[in-house]
């Protein structure tokens, strides 16, 4: 009887025995790709591309800046309006300067035309074929004044000057006037027909004052 080698199975079942999968070529490649495709992921889903931030601070910022840009500047108050000073009138008392803090108040109660200013010997017939007569109450508002017929003048429509009429009767007498005194009088002038201009001068002899006579 011819004796076996008893090695002989066991050389054969090691060569024979099947390799394990994960050693298989078929499994490596595919198992390569997947651990690199999950690294690359890792790390692309690490980060976020600079499109994909929001940049929301800036943004604010600038809507903030836009909005208080374009609203409009508060508008300055306006300044309170000073009632205009009424013109001086026939029959309204005004003021006037005369000088060193002197101040009168004169009304001119009545304007009005006449052929004649004068009963006496040096009544004249006027050039003009009137005489504008004024009847003038002058009082002092404040510190002392003296009233004077020199201190008024007139002119017409044409801005020609008008000749006073010293002759007039109750002419307004030159002198002081004290505080809660009066002193009135007529003031005539040769002035021709229409609207005119009546001027009163300060002690200077300086216009202070006008007022309009009614044609």
């Amino acid at each position: 009887m011819n004796q076996q080698n008893p090695q002989a199975p066991v050389a054969e079942s090691i060569t024979t025995q099947p390799r394990p999968f994960f050693k298989k070529k078929r499994f490596l490649i595919p198992a390569s790709v997947l651990v690199l495709g999950i690294a690359l992921g890792s790390c692309s889903g690490g980060t976020k591309q600079a499109s994909d931030v929001s940049p929301t601070a800036p943004s604010s910022a600038a809507a903030l800046s836009a909005a208080s840009s374009a609203a409009p500047a508060p508008a300055a108050p306006a300044p309170a309006s000073t009632p205009p000073t009424a013109a001086p009138a026939v029959g309204v008392p005004f003021s006037v300067k005369m000088s060193n803090g002197n101040i009168a108040r004169i009304t001119i109660l009545s304007a009005v035309r006449a052929a004649s200013v004068s009963t006496t010997t040096f009544a004249t017939p006027a050039k003009n074929g009137s005489y504008l007569l004024l009847d003038v109450l002058w009082e002092t508002e404040s510190g002392k004044t003296s009233s004077n017929p020199f201190y008024f003048s007139a002119k017409d429509t044409n801005g020609r000057k008008a000749d006073l009429d010293l002759f007039a009767d109750n002419q307004l007498a030159s002198g002081d006037v004290l505080p809660g005194d009066k002193a009135r009088g007529f003031i005539a002038f040769d002035i021709a027909p229409g609207p005119s201009t009546v001027m009163i001068a300060n002690t200077l002899m300086q216009e202070s004052a006008r007022i309009q006579i009614p044609g």
